[in-house]
């Protein structure tokens, strides 16, 4: 029986006493749990890792939890996650909370569909004690402090696509890390750029800039081009630069030079694209 299989049959089927009490995640009676927590059912086992807090306004507390759907028949464990909200009581004396009354707002796995997930959200809530869990105070601290640290660290990141650039000649990305910055060159009257990894030199007299790739030269009134080839850079300049070892062949003629200061992905073809359908015929 493939995954998919135990997903529909998992979702579709009424829910016994039996399989009630087996999905079960604690005794009626609120206690500590040892995590993760493996519930078995007919097809395997599903496995429940320690729900991890995440958030706490007033005496509502929401986070998430991993899970697993390990199958007899397949080798590999279909792994997902839910996200819950609950409310706690606190008992500092103790030094433990109540976790009760648990929601799950959702439910998501590989491969799987809105209306699988609704439903499954739905069977795994029923299945959630209604008498609660403890957790010890420090461990719930713990949990919120690592959720919100891990917040932080994600606001700054940025995950935007890259821009997407089509050559249809040969050409090379000459990528910087934001707006082009450069430094002196000490004894010299060049400046050199700091963010990129590519050999881009100004000369201070003229203003003009160079780039080299070891084999080919270019220069331009802007580090970010256009980029014109040139056989005659400034000769103290070319002294500067160290000779490029490489087993690869040079090109027959100077690549286009494209310039770039944002994330940025190349897509370079020989000449016009030349297109072919693939098996089936739906796409280029």
């Amino acid at each position: 029986m493939n995954h998919k299989s135990f997903l529909q049959r998992l979702i579709g089927i009424t829910i016994k006493p039996a399989l009630v009490l087996a999905l079960t995640l604690v005794p009626l009676l609120a206690h500590a749990i040892d995590w993760p927590k493996e519930i078995d059912i007919p097809e395997g086992k599903i496995v429940i890792y320690q729900l991890q807090p995440e958030k706490l306004e007033g005496n509502v507390i929401s986070g998430r939890a991993a899970m697993s759907l390990e199958i007899t028949k397949n080798n590999t464990p279909i792994f997902g996650a839910f996200w819950f909200s609950a409310r706690i009581d606190t008992d500092t004396e103790a030094g433990t909370a109540l976790v009760r009354d648990l929601k799950v707002t959702r439910v998501s796995w590989p491969d799987s569909t809105e209306e699988h997930e609704a439903r499954f959200t739905t069977e795994v809530e029923n299945a959630l004690p209604k008498n609660g869990y403890s957790i010890s105070l420090e461990r719930l601290s713990a949990s919120l402090k690592e959720a919100e640290q891990e917040k932080k660290s994600l606001d700054g990141l940025k995950n935007d696509p890259p821009a997407i650039v089509f050559s249809d000649e040969l050409a090379v990305l000459l990528s910087y890390d934001g707006q082009p910055r450069f430094a002196d060159i000490e004894n010299s009257h060049y400046k050199r750029a700091l963010n990129t990894r590519f050999a881009v030199a100004q000369d201070k007299q003229t203003s003009t800039f160079y780039l080299t790739s070891g084999t080919f030269w270019y220069s331009a009134n802007s580090a970010t081009g256009p980029w014109v080839s040139t056989q005659s850079p400034p000769a103290d300049l070319a002294k500067m630069i160290p000779k490029q070892e490489t087993d690869q062949a040079a090109p027959g003629k100077p690549p286009k030079i494209i310039a770039a200061t944002i994330p940025t992905e190349l897509v370079a073809t020989d000449g016009k694209p030349k297109w072919k359908s693939l098996s089936g015929g739906k796409l280029l």
